[in-house]
């Protein structure tokens, strides 16, 4: 267990980010929103300012999930789809890290950390289908040097073509039996289709990944037992996620402070700008707790981490909705930032593991 980083240091990593961010984001956040454009150069040029190292223990990395939610936070204050975009390369990231596939991780994992390779999670419907909301949606016949892979994601985000994912799939005639292994879209029968369209985070890059007999090499597998890797690893996936509520809610309580008018005559409502950061506060301090043993495995750690997901859900939702109320009409406009916004806000309840996903494995203990 390594002790967290101080947070002088946390605001050090988070600098060189400033630049990208004010520079190559924030142009973007309209188009991002209103025509769907991923932000392909943005997401390399954070990687090169160092966005998805600090969970990374190579040759100079801190090996810290503390610094990476805070920089997810900070480029969420301004565009939460380019933050879920952050999320789902730090959750690939993870996943390389914790990998006992010391060749795999020695061949993917710095350019990842850095940007050079981007990809995705493709865990929303392994986690489902372990919760028993859904099957495993993928396949695998074991074959000479690994198996041949067949199904369908329904959502796999930050995925283009040559982009790398993890994901979960089963094994025909071994039915407790699951393999978790990094796929690449556009490459040997992997590839993807966009058949839904959504009211925010559009430009998240997120396809349907069609899998029609791939062949997924042994030295493609993250881990032969799922069932244990994923307890291993689902404490920082889903606190890395903390990142894009806390990054919601101070970019909220930010474009109510630059209202100075509605500001002032929305001095009764019961949340304002300075509540919303005084809560981000307690929570990245139960957060930053959190991270510190990012890889204990027991029951009652994770659902200790999934209560302070759900607290960051709902501060998202509440202070996305106080921004709309303090603007009133103008934050009903189309177009409006608060209304993006309070869009965005949505998806950090519904992202797996979502709030209604959350409070059923709080409900079973």
């Amino acid at each position: 267990m390594s002790a967290a980083a101080p947070l002088s240091v946390v605001e050090d990593a988070v600098r060189p980010l400033a630049r990208v961010i004010a520079d190559e984001l924030r142009p973007l956040v309209r188009r991002i929103d209103e025509e769907g454009l991923y932000p392909s150069k943005v997401m390399r040029a954070l990687g090169a300012a160092g966005a998805y190292s600090h969970h990374h223990s190579g040759a100079g990395a801190k090996g810290d999930l503390f610094p990476a939610i805070e920089a997810m936070a900070e480029v969420g204050a301004t565009c939460i789809s380019t933050a879920f975009c952050v999320w789902c390369q730090d959750a690939l990231v993870w996943y390389l890290e914790n990998t006992q596939n010391s060749a795999l991780r020695e061949r993917h994992l710095d350019a990842a950390a850095s940007g050079d390779m981007l990809g995705g999670t493709g865990l929303s419907n392994p986690m489902k289908a372990m919760a028993g909301f859904e099957p495993l949606a993928l396949k695998g016949v074991p074959v000479s040097g690994g198996y041949r892979v067949t199904g369908r994601l329904p959502y796999v985000s930050n995925i283009e073509d040559g982009h790398r994912f993890g994901t979960v799939f089963g094994v025909e005639g071994q039915p407790e039996r699951r393999i978790m292994a990094l796929l690449q879209a556009g490459h040997n029968g992997v590839s993807l289709a966009q058949n839904a369209h959504f009211i925010a985070l559009e430009g998240s890059a997120t396809y349907s990944v069609l899998v029609r007999d791939a062949f997924v090499p042994e030295a493609d597998i993250l881990s032969d037992d799922a069932a244990a890797f994923i307890p291993k690893i689902r404490k920082g996936f889903v606190l890395l996620q903390s990142g894009m509520g806390i990054g919601a809610a101070r970019g909220a309580a930010a474009s109510m402070r630059n209202d100075s008018v509605g500001r002032r005559l929305a001095a009764h409502l019961p949340l304002g700008p300075d509540a919303i950061d005084a809560r981000c506060d307690a929570l990245l301090e139960r957060i930053r707790e959190h991270a510190q043993g990012p890889q204990e495995t027991d029951r009652a750690a994770f659902l200790d981490i999934l209560r302070t997901r759900l607290d960051v859900s709902w501060l998202a939702l509440e202070a996305a909705q106080a921004a709309v109320l303090q603007h009133g009409a103008r934050g009903y406009l189309a177009g409006s930032e608060v209304s993006r916004r309070f869009r965005e806000a949505q998806f950090v309840a519904i992202v797996t593991p979502s709030v209604k996903h959350i409070t059923a494995e709080l409900a079973k203990g």
